[in-house]
């Protein structure tokens, strides 16, 4: 199960679990609320779970929507607005409205959460960066945020990315593309559980990047083996990795 700062998230509600995004100021810190946001979501998923991301509106709202489309952020199911009236809540979830709303919410800014949102979730997480590679409070914001021709590559430096997240995105889509030629395996079942626990030990995307590092670089493990794990373990990273099979 998912732990976040020493603390395991298990769902209040049965079949689903459910995310509030409280980051409204525009800033790295924002957008990295966003992304964080998106990875719990993409965990939940994986492990069978219904996930419901649901943010409070950001005053630059069309800037951080597009800023989230290009870095693969799936945007929120439903945007809440203040003043907080407990009737936005009114038809949302199918087993209504009960303590606490949300599983986990998530702080992107720093700043103080919104009048009457202390209580609806059961764990407030405050996102940071996720490896030295990330995003710095003086770097790309996401208001007007530099992507340059590869916005993915803003996304894996800010999943803490050691190195050249550019050259490291380009050479592992290469390389996927390359390893799908061959007989195809079952998953590295050793990296797989890897990067699994990386994961639930508080979104460490870093070290599961790490793992990833290392299976490219294991001459012991068949192609087509490596060609599976990549492809799984994207589902989580959402680096569009196979984009160039069979191109």
């Amino acid at each position: 199960m998912l732990r976040l700062a020493g603390n395991e998230v298990r769902p209040a509600h049965r079949g689903e679990l459910r995310v509030i995004i409280a980051a409204a100021r525009p800033g790295p810190g924002q957008v990295r609320g966003y992304l964080t946001a998106d990875l719990i979501r993409r965990y939940t998923e994986r492990i069978g779970l219904a996930p419901t991301v649901i943010d409070f509106s950001p005053g630059n709202a069309d800037e951080l929507r597009a800023t989230c489309d290009a870095l693969n952020i799936h945007p929120p199911r439903h945007t809440l607005v203040l003043p907080l009236g407990r009737g936005q809540f009114d038809g949302l979830f199918p087993d209504g409205v009960r303590a606490p709303v949300f599983d986990v919410g998530v702080r992107g800014d720093g700043a103080p959460l919104p009048d009457g949102a202390d209580g609806l979730a059961g764990y407030w997480l405050q996102a940071t960066p996720m490896g030295e590679g990330s995003m710095s409070e003086g770097g790309r914001g996401g208001d007007g945020m530099a992507l340059g021709e590869e916005p993915l590559s803003v996304r894996m430096e800010m999943l803490g990315l050691d190195g050249d997240p550019a050259a490291t995105l380009s050479r592992w889509r290469r390389r996927v593309a390359e390893w799908a030629r061959s007989p195809s395996g079952a998953m590295s079942r050793p990296h797989a559980e890897a990067i699994g626990a990386a994961i639930e030990d508080g979104l460490d995307t870093a070290a599961a990047l790490r793992v990833l590092a290392d299976l490219e670089a294991d001459d012991a493990v068949p192609d087509g083996v490596k060609f599976e794990t990549f492809a799984a373990a994207d589902r989580m990273f959402g680096l569009d990795l196979a984009r160039d099979v069979g191109r």
